[in-house]
């Protein structure tokens, strides 16, 4: 028997298999609502892009906890400490117990090689707190996820500009 890198339709046409998982990934995230306008040359930054999306927006605002066995390693590490994927779920899964109405806001999004790091707003429990959270992302799977609280006037990680995240405008008064 004959084994190919592609799947055969009902009318005889071929789709290639690597096909398959980027479009699946842009239709979740057009789904959830995310939209992109890169050009084919940032591919790569734009993959890593939807799958910060993916992690925000599906993961821990929905809690979809089946996910992160499509986008995180194995081996994933959150803030450096190896929880592997079902500590992973376990975090997520914990955080959502506590703080039932917890919500992601995504204010930015850069990229930088394997990089991908957002200026977030966490909500719940009455609370707002600015976060930064940085993926690094191999082959479209998180290897690191890494979070911290938002403090004004500190470095940026990584090298990345100051002005990567978004700052309140300040007040008129």
């Amino acid at each position: 028997m004959r084994t190919t890198n592609h799947i055969g339709c009902k009318r005889g046409n071929l789709v290639s298999k690597h096909w398959l998982a980027p479009m699946a990934l842009a239709l979740l995230c057009v789904g959830s609502g995310w939209t992109t306008t890169a050009s084919a040359q940032d591919a790569d930054a734009q993959n890593n892009k939807l799958v910060f999306a993916v992690v925000v927006k599906q993961i821990f605002n929905q809690g979809k906890l089946a996910l992160v066995g499509d986008f995180m390693a194995k081996d994933v590490t959150i803030n450096g400490v190896p929880l592997g994927r079902d500590g992973y779920k376990a975090l997520v899964r914990d955080l959502r117990t506590i703080e039932p109405d917890l919500k992601l806001t995504v204010d930015d999004v850069v990229t930088q090689g394997d990089r991908v790091i957002g200026h977030v707003t966490q909500t719940g429990g009455g609370t707002s707190e600015s976060r930064i959270i940085l993926l690094k992302i191999d082959d479209g799977l998180v290897t690191e996820h890494w979070s911290w609280a938002d403090q004004p006037g500190a470095p940026r990680p990584f090298g990345l500009r100051a002005d990567a995240a978004r700052r309140a405008p300040a007040s008129a008064n």
